[in-house]
């Protein structure tokens, strides 16, 4: 088959998620052109390929069509390797990936969100004692690769990164200045989608938001019962309404995902009932018995009738760290404040539960 110059570098551009208006700015050249080389009307300069080809991180073979089955691979075992790194809690090793293929591919898309993103956790959990280091490289790359995208979901994710790694460096002003560019809830797909898509996609569009809101609903409300001025009974009935909500999105109990966040809601009532020790273990049951439930969680499909059909992929899910979330449970419940029901009759048996 004839080498088509035109389409590869078109493909390029699509695959980079660039107008031809943004290559022609980012290259100093005139839109003009690169519509005439994506046309197979002109071609570039052959002094101008090296540019050209380190623009878009392939070789000048690449360029020509020689190697793209070769750089595809790579990529593509790139992320089957950073995704089991995070499957198993294993932040440094997903980062040392991503900033391997970086200094390979500065301008895969890809690539660049990866590393913002990896080298966020490693400042997030201060390996190696460089949190600064971390976040601040986080916010570097994120800053560069604005500049390089206009989709605008890609945008908004920057600028989270950005806004919360300002809060982790404790530079509190420009967290909250880079917080106020993004939009509202109101303005994005969650309810745009719902007027604009139809059929499947639609249906498909509704779910992802439904994950996303509860998402949100969990974090808001698990936060918002960490005010210290509330009393530890309204934190327990504050906290009580999560499962609440969740039993009434999954009707048959087939959280998935949300169990890692149930196990920690549990916790959480649990660590406020010192003046119930009875409700504190009933408690404690739930954590262990969601945690236990996460992860012994195997792929299938929701049942429930708002998630019906939705997969539920565990080998997707990041975790921040190498261990279950028994392991993680029963951490937590070593700390003082449950000191309250260690020799509370059943509490070896969630113990031994969260450690088989």
């Amino acid at each position: 088959m004839k080498f088509n110059f035109g389409e590869n570098i078109k493909r390029l551009r699509v695959t980079k998620g660039f107008t031809q208006e943004k290559v022609a700015e980012l290259l100093d050249i005139s839109k003009q052109s690169v519509s005439r080389w994506e046309n197979n009307t002109t071609y570039p300069d052959i002094s101008f390929l090296p540019t050209l080809a380190s623009f878009y991180c392939v070789t000048v073979d690449s360029l020509l069509g020689v190697d793209y089955e070769t750089n595809k691979k790579t990529l593509e075992e790139y992320s089957l390797k950073r995704d089991e790194a995070h499957r198993l809690g294993d932040v440094q090793g997903a980062y040392e990936l991503s900033q391997k293929m970086y200094a390979i591919f500065p301008n895969e898309k890809l690539i660049i969100l990866n590393i913002m993103s990896d080298s966020y956790l490693m400042g997030f959990q201060d390996i190696n004692g460089k949190r600064k280091y971390y976040l601040e490289m986080s916010i570097s790359i994120s800053k560069r690769f604005l500049e390089l995208t206009d989709v605008i979901d890609e945008k908004c994710h920057c600028i989270k990164n950005i806004a919360t790694c300002y809060k982790l460096l404790e530079n509190q002003e420009k967290a909250v200045e880079w917080t106020k560019r993004l939009p509202s809830l109101w303005n994005g797909v969650e309810s745009t989608s719902i007027s604009v898509m139809e059929g499947r996609e639609k249906i498909d569009s509704i779910q992802g938001s439904l994950n996303a809101v509860l998402h949100l609903i969990h974090r808001l409300i698990y936060v918002y019962a960490q005010n210290t001025d509330l009393t530890r009974e309204r934190r327990i009935e504050i906290l009580e309404k999560l499962p609440k909500i969740f039993d009434v999105v999954f009707e048959n109990g087939d959280y998935g995902f949300y169990n890692v966040f149930l196990s920690r809601v549990y916790v959480e009532i649990a660590r406020n009932c010192q003046f119930d020790s009875r409700k504190g273990k009933d408690a404690l049951k739930k954590a262990a018995i969601c945690a236990e439930t996460y992860d012994n969680l195997g792929k299938s499909l929701h049942t429930s009738l708002l998630f019906q059909e939705q997969e539920i992929l565990p080998d997707k899910f990041a975790k921040a760290n190498s261990n279950s979330q028994r392991e993680n449970v029963l951490e937590l419940i070593m700390h003082e404040d449950f000191e309250y029901l260690r020799d509370f009759e059943g509490f070896q048996d969630i113990v031994r539960c969260l450690k088989r």
